[in-house]
């Protein structure tokens, strides 16, 4: 349920999704909530190797372990371990789609079993790709790369009798930032390194000059690490290279594949770790899984998939595993929001995939952008998916104490909820200490559904190998292990499905559940649309997709305002299922969450099949009056929410919000606002309190930026204690519009309007429309100005054609190609801001816009805006102010300064001025509204 179409309770949006029920990117990856942990020292033995030069992990990996910082124990891992120890994922694949793995990395080199841990290595985002020339080596035992000659082509003649080799450059820069693209830990980003390719007698080889010395005679020919697993590291080995080879009519491909996130080193440690740094019985959910790395992420520009990149890893570990005859778990810790959860192209490609592949179990993150609701992002929203929110473990949150119990796990506030889609499926602990490259130490400890996904691949893979030794045979489908999951959780009191799905599942219930002979069932559940804002009728359509099917539908609901029968035949291709509201129950202000659960009437001890989640919201009007909530109390880890509705006449108006902590003394609060669509606002989606006297967070959407609709503004209370804070929000009376050159003030309140219009120079700004040709990157490039504190990048497209990406970049360089800022969009409009430090002023700017479309041929033109806005270090003032009349229902003139001093502009910009318009102190909120003045 995405906040743009909650309205009030005249519409109601029922919430369905796939099997019974975050970004993201990471999706994108989110940042890890700060962990509270004990300071003992470790025991010296058993430290791991040195770290990177200067650098120790975030604490001693001993201390983590006695911790608790891998939490296991939060879904039973220890004591399932425990009871069948060679039940940890022997035998079965966990493929990782992610930013890549490194294979360098202590913990990722053998299985429980001691067999290689990650037994395949593949690059589908093209980031480390070598452009390779044909050349020949010269006579003098030299061979030129890059225009530079190299010794060596001695040692490599005697590999080969080619006379057509091949040379390339891998250079540091387009990498990214230091430490990341520092491949050999000199300090720098600017080394280039020369590369020969050959055809030996075992394949192509590549030979690269690691130490920078001008020769291959002291450098060893790399093969492709499906041949034997070969890798290399350079300088100080802060990052572990394999090399992927293809070939074309007999001429050469290569890819370097590396970890330069540390994201997807991470994810595989919580997964399937064994012995992680070095310390015995420090492991992920299943040690005894082999793992398959497919990096489908450019790191260097935000860690954003590519085209086509997720498609092509999950085809690619189907064949890896089929021509094994191994089982299967992929996982995808990626994500961005939806614009309309569940219509994704992704989506489709994920469900079509599962269908052809009934066996493999895929666990995706749901995002990051909770806990506002109809926040799941795709493709976590794919109804065959497995998809997981994030708990916030105990472990974390108190360390433990000698006669005091340890702390609960609670519902990660960050973890996306539900809302259009009965999402979640599952949670899992969502923040852990793992493994990274040696580059990332000192981040061992990351949050987000990033974390949480791979713990429940690494449960799948723990119930897949248990099956394979104990199941006389039976070989579980994904449906099967997925109910096993679902069935064996235990919910947050307090949450509803649409915030942790089935909970928490236990390792142990789970297999207990398999070996009692259920079989799991899979359905896509669809709404159709109410006829009109009296209709109480919400009719459902629920299909069949994989596992057992049901012939009779026992059904039961969980509010006393929606009822269902309790039983329906299922059809032989699609049911319907009636639900009626009782609107007199859902008066309150909030948000009404109502599920009905579906059993098979031939097994109801196997739990819910599908779920109907009913989401209703009845927002506060901002436009009838201000919201005024004194001294709300918020129990540990719990959420208050409030809906504010702006009518549509709002465009243009001001929203202004604030929370405030009454005693300062208190541990603190996080407050969230979210837009009309689910996007967390664009200018500070997140404010802490509790760190200033009293406390406040306040949100202030300008005229320029309100969209009408419903705002969702959330406040969450930390995972130990309560807090009680103080909320208002209200609706400037004035509606300031802008148009042919001339701005509007319209007054929608009931009693005439006055008050004073002041101007103040802030900067300048410039607009660049963007006809994006398909794959390829476009640029937008600017000079900055010498006044320049700040830039303030905008990118707007269709909301509509969001749902063809995966993922956008959009990276910020300067005129040497470093990066100077990044802002992937997570939606189809974003927003970022770059500090101009001085050596960027009176330089350009370049703005990369990098397209990533889910359909590996499904390239097509993409428009885009762009907008950029320099902002001065402080506003300037333009003239004494106006005073300002509008009557109730009317409208005025307000004059803006046509030539507001003296600043130099780049090319195409125009001075950038705030309007605001003050009424009464205290009264009502300013109307303020960013505008571009006329050039003069």
């Amino acid at each position: 349920m995405k906040a743009a179409r909650l309205l009030p309770l005249a519409v109601l949006l029922a919430a369905c999704g796939g099997a019974p029920p975050r970004p993201a990117s990471e999706p994108t990856p989110a940042p890890a909530p700060t962990p509270v942990v004990s300071s003992a020292p470790a025991d010296a033995s058993a430290m791991p190797a040195p770290a990177a030069r200067g650098k120790e992990p975030a604490l001693p990996p001993a201390v983590a372990l006695m911790a608790g910082l891998m939490p296991l124990r939060s879904t039973g891992v220890d004591q399932f371990r425990t009871r069948h120890p060679t039940y940890d994922g022997r035998g079965v694949l966990i493929a990782i789609l992610d930013t890549g793995i490194d294979p360098g990395v202590t913990g990722l080199i053998t299985t429980s079993t001691g067999a290689p841990k990650i037994v395949e290595l593949r690059d589908f985002s093209g980031e480390g790709a070598v452009a390779l020339t044909p050349v020949a080596p010269a006579g003098d035992g030299t061979v030129s790369v890059g225009g530079r000659k190299l010794a060596g082509a001695g040692r490599i003649g005697r590999l080969t009798s080619a006379s057509t080799w091949y040379a390339g450059l891998l250079r540091e820069l387009p990498l990214g930032k230091v430490p990341a693209a520092d491949l050999n830990g000199d300090g720098n980003n600017t080394d280039v390194f020369p590369v020969i390719v050959v055809k030996a007698t075992d394949g192509w080889v590549a030979f690269i000059d690691s130490n920078l010395n001008g020769s291959f005679d002291d450098e060893m020919p790399l093969h492709d690490y499906r041949e034997g697993r070969e890798t290399i590291a350079l300088g100080t080995k802060p990052i572990t290279l394999a090399a992927n080879f293809a070939e074309t009519n007999g001429v050469p491909t290569l890819d370097f594949f590396f970890d330069n996130g540390g994201h997807g080193t991470h994810v595989a440690g919580i997964a399937a770790g064994h012995s992680l740094f070095n310390l015995a019985g420090f492991d992920g959910v299943a040690p005894g899984a082999q793992l398959v790395g497919l990096k489908i992420a450019n790191a260097a520009r935000g860690g954003i998939s590519v085209t086509g990149s997720m498609q092509r890893a999950m085809q690619y570990a189907a064949r890896y595993a089929e021509q094994r005859n191994m089982p299967l778990v992929l996982n995808l810790s990626f994500g961005v929001g939806n614009e309309f959860e569940g219509r994704a192209v992704i989506d489709s490609i994920v469900n079509a995939f599962l269908t052809s592949h009934p066996g493999v179990v895929f666990t995706i993150s749901a995002g990051n952008d909770g806990p506002g609701l109809s926040t799941m992002g795709f493709p976590g929203s794919a109804d065959l998916a497995l998809s997981v929110g994030a708990s916030y473990p105990g472990a974390f949150a108190r360390p433990p104490q000698a006669g005091t119990p340890p702390a609960p796990d609670v519902m990660g506030w960050w973890s996306s909820r539900g809302g259009e889609l009965a999402k979640p499926d599952l949670v899992a602990p969502g923040v852990a200490f793992s493994s990274v490259p040696r580059w990332d130490t000192e981040n061992e400890v990351k949050g987000g559904t990033s974390m949480a996904a791979p713990h429940v691949a690494g449960l799948a893979a723990c119930l897949l190998s248990a099956m394979q030794q104990s199941g006389g045979g039976r070989r579980v489908s994904a449906a099967d292990v997925a109910q096993a999951l679902r069935a064996s959780a235990v919910p947050f009191s307090g949450e509803t499905a649409i915030d942790d799905g089935a909970g928490l599942p236990r390792l142990e219930a789970a297999y207990a559940w398999l070996l009692a002979g259920h079989q799991g069932s899979t359905y896509v559940t669809r709404r159709t649309d109410l006829t009109g804002p009296d209709d109480t009728l919400q009719l459902f359509l629920v299909r069949h997709a994989a596992g057992l099917r049901a012939a009779l539908f026992l059904l039961k609901s969980d509010a006393s305002w929606l009822s269902v029968p309790p039983t329906v035949v299922a059809g032989a291709r699609e049911t319907e299922i009636p639900v009626t509201y009782q609107p007199a129950a859902l008066t309150a202000p909030g948000v009404h969450v109502g599920v009905v659960s579906a059993r098979n009437a031939s097994d109801p001890l196997a739990g819910p099949i599908f779920l109907l989640a009913n989401t209703i919201v009845v927002p506060f009007d901002l436009n009838a009056r201000p919201m005024f909530d004194e001294r709300r109390a918020i129990g540990p880890a719990r959420v208050q929410r409030y809906f504010l509705r702006v009518p549509e006449a709002g465009g243009g108006a001001t929203i202004e919000a604030s929370v405030t902590l009454p005693d300062s003394t208190q541990q603190g609060a996080t407050a969230r606002l979210y837009e009309p669509d689910g996007q967390p606002f664009r200018d500070a989606e997140e404010i802490a309190l509790g760190r200033t006297d009293p406390g406040t967070a306040r949100f202030v959407v300008r005229g320029e930026d309100l969209v009408p609709g419903v705002y969702e503004l959330d406040v969450f209370a930390p995972p130990l204690a309560g807090t009680t804070a103080t909320v208002r929000a209200a609706l400037s009376p004035l509606v300031l519009t802008e148009a042919a050159g001339r701005i509007e003030a319209t007054n929608l309140g009931v009693e005439s309007f006055t008050g004073r219009a002041t101007q103040q120079l802030i900067g300048a700004g410039r607009t660049v429309s963007v006809a994006g040709r398909g794959t390829p990157a476009e640029s937008v490039t600017v000079r900055v100005p010498d006044w320049a504190a700040r830039a303030v990048v905008d990118v707007t497209m269709p909301h509509a054609q969001w749902d063809d990406f995966t993922d956008f970049g959009v990276t910020d360089y300067d005129s040497t190609g470093q990066q100077v800022g990044q802002g992937a969009l997570n939606y189809a409009i974003g927003r970022h801001t770059v500090t101009v430090a001085p050596s960027l002023r009176g330089h350009p700017l370049t703005i990369e816009l990098f397209p990533a479309f889910a359909r590996d041929n499904g390239a097509h033109p993409w428009p885009a805006e762009v907008s950029v806005r320099f902002l001065l270090a402080e506003p300037r003032p333009l003239g004494d102010g106006t005073d300002v009349r509008v009557v109730s229902g009317g409208r005025a003139a307000v004059t803006l300064d046509k030539s507001p001093g003296d600043l130099p502009l780049p090319e195409g910009f125009t001075p950038l001025v705030e309007l605001r318009v003050h009424g009464a102190a205290g009264a009502v909120p300013d109307a303020v509204r960013r505008v571009a003045s006329s050039p003069r």
